[in-house]
């Protein structure tokens, strides 16, 4: 964030303006310490600073319609509508979506691990969402609005009720909903439906809370590609995934040992 300051010489006058005008109102809503140590431990991502502002003064004016914040800790999607509208409402635009569509994609997702894929894309047809949206959708919800939701949470705490946190949350759909292993798995080429599988398999426990990413390589190098290849719900192109994602993940083992030779 720009800095009347220390970035003088980059801005323009009525740029100078604007941030002293933000910073103002910004520390009459939240108080002159909680303005410098967000400032200072870089807790808001957004960079949009009309953004932030609409959202504090939204909070400011209309406490009690933020009351309803921490039913985003709800384990019940229905619960989340109310909330997820009344910030996408805030900031309009750059979404590349209908935010009913968002909201409903939010919920779908909540199921990922539950449910099949197939399953998911059934159930949002009716909302003109195909798999290819499905998945435009979740990386805009696990990115952006995952982000937005975590400016929203810090806000929230400084101005209505400190007791209230939906980091939780907010960390279960930056991931999908997903287990934290089984999301970043798919970053090395391993689709969750495969991870499914080994995981009902009993081979690999993806639900314990202790396995992250490291955790799971580590475990598919213990117990080795045949051992992934025999679980009987593996069909013939799952099989071809788990041979291309283990030479992916001994690459770097088949070079190191090069090397030392």
């Amino acid at each position: 964030t720009l800095d009347e300051g220390e970035d003088v010489d980059q801005l323009t006058e009525r740029q100078v303006e604007r941030i002293i005008e933000y910073r103002t109102q910004m520390s009459s809503i939240l108080g002159d310490e909680n303005f410098a140590r967000i400032k200072r431990e870089n807790l808001l991502q957004d960079s949009d600073a009309e953004f932030l502002l609409r959202l504090a003064t939204d909070m400011k004016n209309n406490p009690e319609e933020w009351r309803g914040f921490a039913f985003l800790n709800s384990r019940n999607p229905d619960d989340w509508d109310t909330m997820l509208y009344r910030v996408l409402r805030l900031k309009p635009g750059n979404w590349d979506a209908q935010f009913s569509k968002l909201v409903t994609t939010t919920k779908a997702i909540a199921h990922n691990w539950d449910n099949e894929l197939f399953q998911l894309i059934s159930s949002l047809k009716k909302e003109g969402i195909d798999i290819d949206d499905f998945f435009k959708l979740e990386r805009t919800i696990t990115y952006k609005l995952s982000a937005l939701l975590s400016d929203t949470n810090e806000l929230h705490k400084i101005i209505i009720n400190p007791s209230v946190d939906i980091s939780a949350f907010i960390g279960r759909m930056s991931r999908a909903f997903l287990p934290s292993a089984v999301y970043h798995l798919e970053e090395y080429g391993l689709p969750r439906m495969i991870s499914k599988k080994i995981h009902e398999s009993g081979l690999i426990d993806f639900e314990d809370p202790s396995m992250d990413l490291q955790s799971a390589l580590d475990r598919f190098k213990y117990h080795g590609r045949d051992a992934v290849l025999a679980i009987k719900s593996l069909g013939p192109f799952d099989r071809y995934v788990v041979r291309f994602f283990f030479d992916g993940i001994t690459l770097d083992d088949d070079i190191e040992a090069t090397n030392v030779d």
